[in-house]
């Protein structure tokens, strides 16, 4: 075999094998504005993209036998050029028609439409590259290994340089139109030499679709809504977006509200905000403490306000950025880009007060809400340490097992859970509204402690509310015997929390999505 031919096909097969990877997270960053980044939604993208190979691998061997590899090898990049291409249009018009079908069936109905199409065209290229390299040289074994290996060496390098730098730098629609062009590169070189009109058309084509796709869509002239940032990094897409009508400002993930703050008084319009702060006001001044996910930041300016001593993880280092930048929020804090889990894990710094605050949408830790981690937070906490736990769930019927499980896991480490009042016992001692979906929040110490006091140290936020104190702080006697003990073997909070999942994307579903649409906001 000549050797430059070999070359180019081996370069062919490094260049699929990069797409595979890159269309792959890509697909799901897709997937992620409409379906957020759960268990569910990688599971879908990761079986519907092997099921495209596998589906591309069988047509391609077919395809080989009755048609000639060569050009067929080009004829799939082309497809697959323009399948990418079309992609974003495609994937948000799809999504669009299926995000009201539930929330399982909704993302694999999704990806199905979206992603397979194009991973089955490129699955069809390895095959016929075999059976051109087998037909020259006759070695199909060794030709077989050479391909897949460099595919597969081409998916590690594309992983790694899409992943780190192209989505986070150029957004998802961007990075798409980057792959597209990409596998355009070869079959229009070659379809110069024997079908020029054909190259030419492909020139044009792509032109003029990346340059109406990247255009910014134009939102109404007297539209109240203004997205005064967009941009993609690790958890997802952000956008912050401001009311004009009512001077509110909303930061959201994969649209999941994050953080939502009236813009003249840098107030929280979240009541849990408040209330937590209040809460943590019983400790005295000068308390240290660590908040593990920041949001826009609003809870830390409260923290600082009651004269605590700050220290402040999130993964995703535009959180600080947006947060000083957009939602005010104060410089009187150390902030670690870091994973919530790995910090506890690695600090030897001692806390008074501890606040998880990182169950916002489908970004549930289930690496933190273990009992190993749990009691790695015991050995940060000081003596008369304390911990609170943010969660949305319901705490009776057939989606309470989650609160009740993490109840019975912090009781498991000697963390001594309640279960605080968010509203969720009247002044008569009914219940009230237990088997919906709504705030919740867990509180735990190191040593036994009620929390029952009147928090006369509270900050100014607290105020105008009627927030639950004295007898009433604690829901008594609830039962967190019922729950499972998580385990790092067991971190199956994802599974736990599909009503909390189905509950916050179908608020956005219902109101966020139309507001956008109706606007002539770009969603994606």
């Amino acid at each position: 075999m000549e050797s430059a031919l070999y070359r180019k096909l081996l370069l062919l097969a490094l260049i699929e094998g990069g797409c595979v990877m890159a269309l792959e997270l890509i697909g799901a960053r897709m997937a992620a504005i409409y379906f957020g980044n759960s268990l569910y939604v990688w599971t879908s993208i990761l079986s519907i993209t092997i099921a495209g190979l596998a589906a591309g691998y069988f047509a391609g061997g077919a395809i080989s036998q009755r048609f000639d590899s060569k050009s067929a090898i080009y004829y799939a990049f082309l497809a697959a050029a323009i399948a990418t291409l079309l992609m974003p249009k495609w994937a948000n018009f799809i999504m669009l028609e299926t995000m009201t079908s539930g929330y399982q069936t909704g993302v694999v109905v999704s990806c199905l439409l979206y992603v397979f199409p194009v991973m089955s065209m490129l699955g069809t290229i390895p095959p016929n590259i075999i059976k051109v390299l087998t037909d020259s040289s006759g070695n199909s074994g060794n030709n077989t290994g050479n391909v897949y290996t460099i595919s597969t060496l081409g998916g590690i390098f594309a992983t790694l340089f899409v992943g780190f730098y192209i989505i986070p730098n150029f957004g998802i629609k961007s990075s798409t139109y980057v792959i597209a062009c990409l596998l355009a590169v070869a079959p229009f070189l070659y379809f110069l030499k024997v079908k020029a009109l054909l190259s030419v058309g492909i020139i044009l084509g792509f032109v003029l679709t990346i340059s109406i796709g990247i255009k910014p869509g134009k939102q109404k002239a007297n539209s109240h809504i203004r997205i005064i940032h967009k941009s993609d990094g690790l958890l997802g897409q952000m956008v912050i977006a401001d009311d004009l009508k009512t001077e509110k400002r909303s930061l959201m993930i994969n649209n999941i509200s994050q953080t939502f703050m009236h813009i003249p008084s840098g107030r929280s319009q979240w009541r849990y905000v408040h209330r937590m702060a209040m809460y943590a006001s019983r400790m005295p001044q000068g308390s240290t403490v660590l908040l593990c996910g920041i949001g826009g930041g609003n809870l830390i300016n409260e923290l600082v306000g009651l004269g605590f001593n700050v220290d402040a993880v999130d993964l995703d280092a535009r959180m600080a950025e947006v947060a000083r930048k957009y939602f005010m929020m104060t410089d009187q804090t150390t902030v670690f880009e870091d994973d919530a889990r790995h910090y506890i894990r690695t600090c030897e710094k001692q806390y008074d007060i501890v606040i998880l605050d990182m169950s916002a949408g489908e970004n549930q830790p289930s690496n933190v809400y273990t009992i190993e981690c749990f009691n790695e937070i015991k050995n940060l906490l000081s003596d008369d340490g304390i911990l609170f736990l943010h969660y949305q769930n319901a705490i009776e019927g057939v989606n309470s097992l989650a609160i009740k499980s993490l109840g019975r896991t912090l009781a498991e480490s000697g963390l001594n859970p309640q279960l605080l009042n968010t509203d969720k016992v009247k002044d008569d001692q009914t219940k009230a509204n237990w088997n919906k979906v709504g705030e919740l929040m867990l509180f735990g110490s190191k040593q036994p402690i009620i929390l029952n006091g009147n928090f006369e140290r509270r900050d100014k936020f607290a105020d105008p509310f009627t927030f639950a104190r004295g007898e009433n702080t604690v829901i008594k006697g609830y039962d967190f015997s019922e729950g499972m003990i998580f385990t790092d073997d067991l971190p199956i909070m994802d599974v736990l929390h599909t009503a909390t999942l189905s509950t916050t994307r179908g608020a956005s579903i219902e109101t966020l999505f139309p507001i956008f649409i109706n606007e002539k906001i770009d969603i994606m």
